[in-house]
């Protein structure tokens, strides 16, 4: 009489029972007389003489020793391949560090421009002459559009510009008016201005 299929067959007139034959795709050996299988899976099973079944082998489990490489319990997956220097995996990465460079250079750039705008404006205004347009704060206030310096409205001429940056820069000269008439920057030059003499 046949036993289960999984366990195997029965030998004629022995009485004991065999393993069953292989499955098509599941590699079998015989290791110190022991018949291992493996399927494609990774699965691994052994032939138990004494139990006349297979058993299932489990890391930590007490079986026998396994077929020289089949320690994994898998076949080794195929070796990992770099893409192409002009693969899109290998060109995404130096596009990122190129935008970032970018960005932070017109940054940069956008950052130093009013600086530079202040600076070039405050210089025109040296040996210009300005109208008063006003009082605050008990003090007069000044245009910082220049008018002709023989016009009725002109007030002040402007005969110096000082920056205020680094601290204790130079200050305005001796009988001249300090005032701002520009801004827009965190450091914008100061105008040195004295009345006009008509």
């Amino acid at each position: 009489m046949s036993g289960p299929a999984r366990h195997g067959r029965t030998g004629a007139g022995t009485g004991k029972t065999t393993p069953a034959a292989t499955r098509p795709g599941v590699q079998s050996v015989t290791h110190r007389g022991i018949r291992w299988q493996r399927a494609p899976s990774g699965a691994t099973r052994w032939w138990n003489d004494g139990l006349e079944r297979w058993v299932r082998f489990e890391p930590g489990a007490d079986a026998p020793p396994r077929p020289p490489g089949w320690d994994t319990g898998r076949a080794p997956d195929p070796p990992l391949t770099r893409p192409k220097w002009r693969s899109p995996y290998r060109i995404v990465p130096v596009v990122l560090v190129v935008v970032v460079v970018v960005s932070g250079l017109v940054q940069a750039l956008r950052s130093n421009q009013p600086v530079a705008d202040e600076a070039k404006q405050a210089a025109a205004l040296n040996g210009k002459c300005l109208r008063e347009t006003g009082i605050s704060k008990g003090f007069p206030t000044y245009s910082d559009k220049p008018v002709p310096c023989h016009a009725p409205n002109a007030a002040v001429k402007v005969v110096a510009v000082v920056a205020t940056t680094p601290p204790g820069a130079t200050p305005c000269p001796v009988r001249t008016t300090a005032v701002q008439l520009l801004a827009g920057v965190a450091h914008p030059h100061l105008e040195c201005v004295s009345p006009v003499q008509r």
